[in-house]
């Protein structure tokens, strides 16, 4: 089996719009592709239907066994309807808020769909649709969803006691996916280019719903990656997030991008992607460096890998637990809220300190 960073180049290779076809075309007749890599890590990081699409797109799908095209086919195929229908859902909602003077904006994947930006809509995985509102708006917003067909996730004690970015998920009766209603991007991170504010204010009308800048867009892809999907702490890379990078690279100004590569956060986002992805460099200063190599050292030794990851993951929730242990010592309220919810904590903690279903 080959290491990850080959199947992370082929991943990178079919999704790119710089690679050369007749390059891929030589790599994917060789005998050794390994094509249960390539759908097991284009699985995990949502991309299946993309490569399908990519592969349609530069008339390479008679490269892959027939087993796989045909597989492939049939998930892009529901993906695509599936898009069809969240989109017509989040015009529903648009409509709702609407009628109601609800500001609003639609982010992440629903605003890609919305702003037309891929050749083919199936080539974006979506889970929830992710609405940013007002703070003093977002209890009359959540009302309204109730009212007319969604229903609030079971809440856990968290919802009381911490402080989220969203208010809690809700599952609709007649719709595809459930929505998040946001009164912000992050928890604690804060970037003043996307305070609610500043995302609100500057929204895009023109396109099919009303969505951030197409700045904003990319700022916020980077940013959810980097510190909502925690790859700032893993130093790794989404190929979901990088493809979406690459379609919104084509539609902003360099000076945009070079002026958020002064921030260290997006200069380590773009110097992973560029192992895989060279001509992300843009003739900027991003070189790989210590993190980069030890990232592909990673890559190419998977038990070291896993073991390094669980390490992370167990030390980032041990850090969670101190704050909890300090704030149950401190405030009778949480205390109390704890100890009658003690069943589900304490099964929530085994699973973290084995690391059960770690996504790694």
């Amino acid at each position: 089996m080959p290491n990850l960073v080959t199947t992370y180049q082929l991943i990178a290779d079919i999704l790119s719009f710089d690679s050369s076809d007749t390059q891929l075309k030589q790599t994917l007749t060789q005998p050794n592709v390994d094509w249960d890599a390539l759908v097991t890590e284009g699985s995990r990081h949502l991309v299946l239907p993309a490569i399908y699409c990519r592969l349609k797109s530069r008339a390479l799908l008679n490269l892959l066994p027939k087993d796989l095209a045909t597989y492939l086919d049939e998930i892009t195929t529901i993906n695509r309807n599936r898009n069809s229908a969240i989109i017509e859902q989040a015009k529903s909602l648009a409509h709702l808020f609407n009628s109601h003077n609800i500001e609003h904006v639609f982010l992440k994947g629903t605003a890609l769909l919305a702003l037309n930006c891929y050749e083919d809509n199936a080539e974006r995985m979506i889970g929830d649709i992710d609405i940013l509102i007002p703070k003093h708006q977002v209890q009359t917003a959540y009302k309204l969803a109730q009212e007319n067909g969604y229903n609030p996730i079971k809440s856990t004690l968290g919802e009381r006691f911490f402080e989220h970015k969203h208010l809690p998920r809700m599952v609709p009766v007649a719709h595809m996916a459930a929505i998040e209603l946001h009164i912000k991007l992050f928890v604690t991170y804060k970037y003043d280019t996307l305070l609610p504010e500043n995302v609100l204010n500057k929204k895009n009308t023109d396109a099919l719903l009303n969505i951030p800048s197409k700045a904003h867009l990319l700022y916020h892809n980077v940013l959810n990656q980097q510190i909502n999907d925690k790859g700032k702490l893993y130093k790794n890379i989404s190929f979901r997030a990088a493809y979406d990078s690459i379609i919104l690279l084509k539609l902003n100004d360099k000076d945009l991008i070079a002026e958020a590569l002064n921030t260290h956060i997006f200069k380590s986002y773009f110097k992973h992607l560029s192992l895989f992805f060279n001509y992300l460099s843009w003739d900027l200063d991003i070189q790989p460096n210590l993190s980069t190599k030890f990232y592909l050292f990673k890559l190419k030794h998977r038990k070291f890998h896993i073991f390094h990851n669980k390490f992370l993951s167990f030390f980032s929730f041990l850090w969670i637990v101190l704050g909890r242990v300090y704030l149950f010592i401190t405030n009778s309220m949480y205390r109390k809220a704890v100890l009658a919810d003690r069943k589900r904590i304490l099964e929530h903690f085994k699973n973290k300190v084995f690391l059960k279903n770690e996504n790694l």
